[in-house]
């Protein structure tokens, strides 16, 4: 069974719902754990977020696009945006797990709770936007 959406997001977090309705109806549809579809939902909603409050350095309205596909019990996810390039992957803080909680840097755990919760995380540039695919099996 395979089965594939997207949906097109603006710039705004309060969008998020609307991708969270989506990714409701997508799971039903393509039979994905509900434990699966969570942690797809938090990683989202981590990299939405950071995509929103760092990737833009005007107000102008953008488009986050988000594109989903279900085939051979394994999702992915690949989020497309003309923020500033930025490879999360790469560029982002190292949080520093061991710190007390007062002594951590801001910065890092969002990136490594995604990398951590999915099977694969892979980043690239091209036609002047990023594009984070993710990969979960189930």
């Amino acid at each position: 069974m395979s089965a594939s959406c997207k949906v097109v997001l603006d710039n705004r977090l309060d969008e998020l719902q609307r991708f969270i309705t989506t990714l409701t109806e997508f799971s039903r549809v393509g039979n994905i754990p509900e434990e699966v579809s969570f942690s797809i939902q938090l990683a989202i909603d981590e990299l939405f977020t950071n995509i929103v409050s760092y990737g833009y350095e005007d107000d102008d309205r953008h488009e986050v696009e988000i594109r989903m596909s279900v085939q051979n019990n394994e999702i992915c996810i690949e989020l497309i945006d003309d923020a500033k390039q930025f490879d999360p992957l790469h560029e982002a803080a190292q949080p520093d797990l061991d710190a007390s909680l007062e002594d951590r840097r801001i910065g890092g755990v969002g990136i490594h709770l995604v990398k951590t919760m999915m099977d694969e995380v892979s980043y690239k540039y091209e036609q002047s936007k990023n594009h984070l695919t993710l990969v979960k099996k189930f």
